[in-house]
């Protein structure tokens, strides 16, 4: 990748370092340095320095990374950069390719160590979902839940907020829903 000619302002930078205001043209110059040296140190495949160089083209540095499509990278050290989430992301989009979506759900909790509270029956399912005696309605609103409390939790994680809702849950987890009452 051939960098555009760029005077970068080291003297105004070096004379007031925190309050010197990188400018676009800064910025981009910066992160196609950074990108000619690091293609020169990390082997990648055509694929991969044609999706990192799209990556830095869109305003982004080499070290920075993006949400991963399928879990949370929020205090994972040390941080990945660009490279990690996307060889990460395409060998788990590889794993999961041919298979039923029951079977992606669980792939991906296992991957990312979520763990159901109900005790397992050996296929899965917990036992409140393998009893005959639950009414189908009942077994759907149930699936649906845990849908919606797995995607509500993968949600928190890649908005960054896994440590603030994991400190929230252990603060309220003993205190009595308003619901509660009436199950």
């Amino acid at each position: 990748m051939k960098m555009k000619e760029h005077t970068f302002n080291y003297e105004a930078f070096q004379a007031d370092p925190e309050g010197y205001v990188f400018t676009e043209e800064d910025i981009r110059y910066l992160n196609a340095r950074e990108l000619e040296e690091y293609e020169l140190t990390v082997p990648m495949t055509p694929y991969e320095k044609r999706a990192l160089r799209k990556w830095v083209a869109s305003g982004h540095g080499v070290h920075e990374h993006p949400a991963s499509k399928y879990i949370c990278l929020d205090g994972v050290l040390p941080e990945p950069d660009f490279l990690d989430v996307y060889r990460m992301d395409k060998d788990i989009e590889q794993k999961i390719r041919n298979k039923t979506p029951y079977e992606r759900i669980a792939y991906l909790k296992e991957y990312i160590g979520y763990q159901d509270e109900d005790p397992q029956d050996g296929t899965g399912r917990s036992f409140c979902l393998a009893q005959e005696k639950v009414a189908k309605p009942l077994k759907q609103r149930i699936r649906r839940l845990h849908r919606e409390v797995f995607y509500l939790w993968m949600f928190i994680a890649e908005e960054g907020l896994y440590s603030t809702a994991r400190e929230y849950l252990d603060e309220h987890m003993d205190e009595q829903v308003p619901f509660e009452d009436s199950l």
